[in-house]
């Protein structure tokens, strides 16, 4: 900056009064070199092609491609080994015209899914004897066919999903990405060597019926697996036009099968199927349960299930905050695609001393918006999916405005037949109050008062849901202390808290909002594939007696105090580290060699925290935490030395822990206590009746054993019998990360007053 030359002694008085715009006119290369321009952004991919509709010829462009489809007819039916099922047609309309037919869609028969499943588990070995990199390149093959007919996957997304014009251009840039980022990831050491599981169901949701679809199938096709996907039914046009690309691009046709259809026929049948190797979902708790008794119920234990389940996303703005930041965020937030997206704003906790101030410029914000039909590119705001979805929300709008609770909502006067819903501001006493997500484009608003920051946070913490938390605050201390402590997979911080990008900002909540990994991270390709080999291998060692006297706790003592004892053990990973590698010298002599290579091996797999790529001023960062409460098994034919592996893994991930009462688990938890361990944090449990335990264990997140069989089978439908949180059960031979939870925060950092990103790059590197 000028200031700063001018205090510096070294700078000569001539460079001082040098005309800045003369300077740059002389300059025979303008962009900086450490600046990317967009299409470098990703050093290992390309970066997928965007639209600014706001510049006219852009938008003039994309016009101009879009109108040839604007009537056009589309249709949808199964697919399986490239051939074109028949069957019953119904008519699929836009919600947005409902006298608009977009197309018709046949829907898949029983015997169309057992044919499926035939076609598929037969072609997933020869589809896994693919080199990766051809698999990895038939998913670039993709990205150019989408890129190819963006106008008309764009104007289909319009017409059948009701997405805008902006929407539209975001949609397709994620599906794009996820086929690339994907591609990449494969290729990487860590993933190259890994193997498919077989046939993967993919069920994807109405809201991104073009990129989640798109995303489940590339991670699930480029780790070896064959892929059953159905699309949600009130999206299949878009699904199958998007299929047709993939075999265009060279997909081998036996490796897909598309079976559009209701949920409760089609999908049930598929997951019930012993022979599937795991099922990746989005959409509600409610339907994920289902999914997990029905695997389970199968005696399928092994399968994997990877399931995003929405959240009470909530934004917390403090008196620092910049109002018309913070307003233009909760716009976007809670009203841009209607309010439906999972990550959407659905909280608002504002602090009492500007909620005046701050809800007036909000409502006349809202005011402004643009509620039409969304194919015309100055909408704003488009339908909601359908008259059930219209129905709930205007039904829980109505209920609050019976008690007064009604700040503002829009003032366009809409049919009462359409499928349009006009953005509401509802007041709200508590959180707890509201006992569901509201899908629609309902903002819910919360004041509280200075003092009352960290039990605003608590309440967020203590909903169970953790999909997105957005922050406006300019106190660096107070950020920092928030995101630290929040139980929420993606948190961000002076920006809006919707529109993750591949890559850039993994996605995925913890808790109710979903079972990890991240979709567009680093860690979910593994969960599509095995290593090779075994992590760990383990030995029989000599267990030696337990002569002291050791008390035992119930699983409700335990999970009473382990909470708070959990969360203080998951600040710093090297103190834990420090901490168990002491107490391993105490543990008796034929134990402490074993423990020791354990945590070596541990340190030397952990990663502490990850700096993802993005764009100038922007800081994404992707850490692992601990998941919470552990209970570990042992199991196996190495039943003792795997209790040990397992403990030490899940405490170095930060969790409590919550061990059997073996003669290996007492004097390992005596050995962490001399060390100063908290008897909160780890401790010895009765368990008289292993699946009544697993059916009622409070607050339990992990499950690690190593018991194989009808014995695997029992454990996996008794977690499955579990209200509320999906619990995984997990073997000690899994990667860290399973151990852990992901968390992402994104920092918009030119909103503290500048972007420092900037004002450290060396000038010197400008071409003159």
């Amino acid at each position: 900056s000028f200031v700063n030359q001018l205090l510096d002694t070294e700078v000569p008085i001539s460079t001082l009064i040098q005309d800045p715009i003369s300077v740059v006119e002389s300059l025979n290369l303008i962009p900086h070199p450490n600046i990317p321009l967009p299409p470098e952004l990703f050093k290992d991919r390309q970066n997928s092609q965007g639209w600014n509709i706001n510049q006219p010829l852009m938008a003039s462009e994309l016009a101009s491609g879009m109108e040839h489809f604007q009537s056009k007819q589309w249709s949808a039916a199964p697919w399986v080994a490239g051939e074109r099922l028949s069957g019953v047609k119904h008519a699929v309309f836009n919600p947005a015209k409902p006298t608009d037919q977009v197309g018709e869609v046949i829907e898949a028969t029983m015997e169309q899914v057992a044919h499926a499943l035939e076609i598929t588990l037969a072609a997933a070995p020869i589809w896994q004897a693919q080199t990766v990199e051809a698999r990895a390149a038939i998913l670039e093959a993709i990205a150019e066919q989408y890129e190819a007919q963006g106008s008309e996957l764009m104007a289909l997304l319009s017409r059948e999903a009701g997405k805008t014009r902006l929407d539209a251009v975001l949609e397709l840039r994620e599906a794009i990405d996820f086929l690339r980022y994907y591609a990449a990831e494969a290729r990487k050491p860590n993933n190259k060597t890994r193997q498919g599981l077989g046939v993967f169901v993919c069920i994807s949701p109405w809201n991104f019926p073009l990129a989640i679809f798109t995303g489940q199938i590339a991670a699930a096709l480029v780790m070896g697996n064959a892929v059953i996907a159905k699309p949600a039914e009130q999206t299949p046009l878009i699904a199958d036009r998007a299929l047709q690309l993939m075999l265009a691009a060279g997909l081998p046709a036996e490796v897909i099968a598309l079976l559009p259809g209701d949920g409760a026929i089609v999908g049930a049948a598929l997951t019930r199927d012993p022979r599937i190797a795991g099922v990746c979902f989005t959409g509600s708790i409610e339907t994920a349960r289902l999914i997990d008794r029905s695997l389970a119920d199968a005696g399928n234990a092994q399968a994997v299930l990877i399931a995003e389940t929405g959240g009470l996303n909530a934004m917390i703005v403090d008196s620092t905050a910049l109002p018309e930041a913070a307003v233009r965020d909760m716009v976007n937030s809670a009203f841009q695609s209607a309010g439906q997206r999972c990550s959407a704003l659905r909280v608002l906790f504002i602090q009492e001393d500007i909620r005046e101030k701050v809800l007036e410029m909000l409502e006349g914000a809202t005011r402004e918006l643009q509620i039409a039909d969304p194919w015309q590119p100055a909408t704003d705001i488009g339908p909601v999916i359908d008259q059930d979805a219209k129905q709930m929300i205007e039904a829980h709008c109505q209920q609050f405005a019976k008690q007064n609770k009604l700040l503002f909502k829009h003032p366009a006067q809409l049919a009462s037949e359409s499928l349009f819903v006009v953005p509401t501001a509802l007041a709200l006493n508590q959180l707890s109050d509201l006992e569901r997500e509201i899908f629609g484009p309902v903002l819910h608003v919360i004041s509280f008062k200075s003092t009352e920051i960290q039990q605003v946070l608590a309440t967020i913490n203590a909903s169970g849901y953790g999909l997105t938390l957005g922050i406006h605050s300019r106190l660096d201390d107070r950020v920092q202390k928030l995101t630290h402590e929040a139980k929420v997979g993606n948190i961000y911080v002076n920006r809006n808290q919707i529109g993750a990008v591949v890559g850039v900002q993994p996605f995925g909540g913890e808790g109710l909002s979903g079972t990890g990994p991240k979709a567009g991270g680093p860690y979910y390709l593994a969960r599509f594939s095995q290593a090779p080999m075994p992590r760990l291998k383990l030995q029989n060692i000599p267990i030696p007696s337990y002569t002291a006297s050791l008390p035992l706790l119930s699983v409700q003592e335990f999970a009473t105090k382990a909470r708070a004892a959990q969360s203080a053990w998951d600040e710093v990973w090297l103190k834990r580290a420090a901490l168990l590698t002491a107490a391993s010298y105490c543990l008796p002599d034929a134990l402490q060699a074993p423990a020791q290579q354990m945590l070596t091996d541990l340190q030397a797999e952990a990663v502490d925290v990850l700096d993802l790529p993005g764009p100038t001023g922007e800081s994404n960062r992707l850490s692992l935490y601990g998941r919470g409460l552990a209970l570990c098994l042992g199991g196996g034919e190495q039943s003792e030395q795997a209790l040990l592996a397992q403990a030490l893994s899940a405490l170095f991930a930060g969790n409590a822990v919550a061990l059997p009462n073996t003669e290996l688990a007492k004097h390992l938890v005596t050995a962490l206590y001399k060390v100063g361990l908290s008897k909160d944090l780890v401790a010895v449990v009765e368990i008289e009746q292993l699946t009544e335990t697993l059916k009622t264990f409070p607050q339990l997140a992990l499950l690690v054993s190593e018991a194989t069989g009808s014995d695997l089978v029992l454990i996996r439908q008794a977690l499955a019998a579990r209200s509320g949180v999906r619990v995984p059960c997990i073997s000690v031979q899994a990667d860290l990360e399973r151990f852990c939870c992901e968390r992402v925060v994104t920092i918009d950092t030119t909103a503290s007053g500048g972007n420092a990103s900037l004002l450290t790059l060396d000038e010197s590197e400008l071409t003159h």
